[in-house]
């Protein structure tokens, strides 16, 4: 497969590379490994292997990436002068309590979701913990090698600084604690049982039409810094990130989400410094989202997909997204949660039409 990929690679760099600046290898690798999961395994392949399918593949999309990387470096970047990296999607793992195991839960949940990622590409093989922890389960089974797969130096050395800038795709948050049945030996192999943790959400934070997203602003701005201090605050691009309704045209709480996220990327970058180079909402449409279809709606623009025609209608949304980027600022009010004092003042001027009316706080 890495062969194929490597094949394929290389007919988009010479058939699109003069128009194409921006390569991405692979999008969110972490959600292809969950058809091997027995508890999301109705995605593709919808094979229950966990524990070992999903780190076979895992393994096998780095190394194409690698590939991919080199191929476009020495035969490529020289002429068309591009850029290229992988996108990794992450919630940040938030600990549940101050306390000690609530904290190394959430160190676990980053290292076995974005580092089991990140690691090889930005410093190089696995994370220890990660590697320390399927090898004492492994053993606890009753195998003679860890169900992770190693790399060897040469390919260790082959997929480090495979990269010019970080792709991350971030939307939400969790709570994360310990979970001490993790550690029976008798719990069939799976990275839910490796990764050890349990994860929730505060019944505070506000929801959405996807049962994964809650509206927890400060969450991005912690993971840039988690990303900056751990990989070396490389360039980085946020390649998606955006709220799930029902395609309401009076999308009050896109709106709040997509100012209060912003805020957050703004503070993470003039105050911690953090290296974003870009952002891209998720998404300029409606779109059809995975197993949920077109019931899901991610769209600035509303598209009526019972009409064969497919018309696109603008959501409030879309006009405060525009004004964001034709004037280079943001809402002056603004909170982390839309029940707040900022989702009174948007839903009257939403009642009142004069939505275009905001103070703007410059960036």
């Amino acid at each position: 497969m890495v062969d194929f990929f490597e094949d394929y690679a290389r007919i988009l760099f010479k058939n699109f590379g003069d128009r194409v600046k921006w390569w991405i290898t692979f999008n969110e690798p972490y959600e292809t490994t969950t058809g091997y999961s027995a508890s999301t395994g109705v995605d593709a392949p919808a094979i229950d292997l966990s524990g070992i399918g999903d780190y076979l593949a895992a393994h096998t999309i780095l190394k194409a990436h690698a590939t991919a990387y080199h191929v476009y470096d020495t035969e490529f970047r020289a002429q068309q002068n591009g850029k290229i990296g992988i996108t990794l999607n992450n919630d940040w793992q938030e600990p549940k309590t101050d306390s000690d195991d609530d904290k190394l839960a959430a160190e676990l949940a980053m290292q076995f979701h974005l580092g089991w990622f990140a690691h090889p590409i930005y410093i190089g093989d696995y994370p220890e913990i990660m590697k320390e922890r399927i090898a004492n389960n492994s053993k606890a089974e009753g195998r003679n090698s860890s169900r992770l797969p190693e790399f060897g130096d040469y390919w260790i050395n082959y997929i480090k600084g495979t990269y010019d800038f970080y792709g991350m795709n971030h939307y939400s948050t969790n709570l994360v604690s310990l979970d001490p049945s993790a550690s029976n030996v008798a719990n069939p192999p799976s990275l839910w049982h490796d990764q050890g943790v349990n994860k929730e959400f505060d019944s505070s934070w506000t929801g959405s039409a996807a049962s994964w997203l809650k509206i927890v602003p400060w969450g991005i701005r912690k993971q840039l810094n988690w990303i900056k201090d751990q990989y070396g605050n490389p360039p980085l691009l946020i390649t998606e990130n955006g709220y799930a309704d029902y395609g309401d045209l009076g999308d009050t709480n896109r709106i709040i989400y997509y100012a209060s996220y912003l805020d957050q990327v703004l503070s993470a970058i003039h105050t911690d410094s953090c290296n974003v180079i870009g952002y891209t909402a998720w998404s300029l449409t409606d779109n059809f989202e995975w197993l949920q279809g077109y019931t899901q709606k991610f769209g600035l623009y509303q598209i009526d997909f019972t009409n064969s025609e497919r018309p696109r209608t603008a959501k409030a949304s879309s006009k405060v997204y525009a004004q964001i980027i034709s004037s280079r600022t943001i809402p002056q009010e603004r909170s982390t949660e839309p029940t707040g004092r900022c989702g009174q003042y948007l839903k009257k001027k939403m009642e009142k039409k004069t939505l275009k009316k905001f103070d703007w706080l410059e960036l």
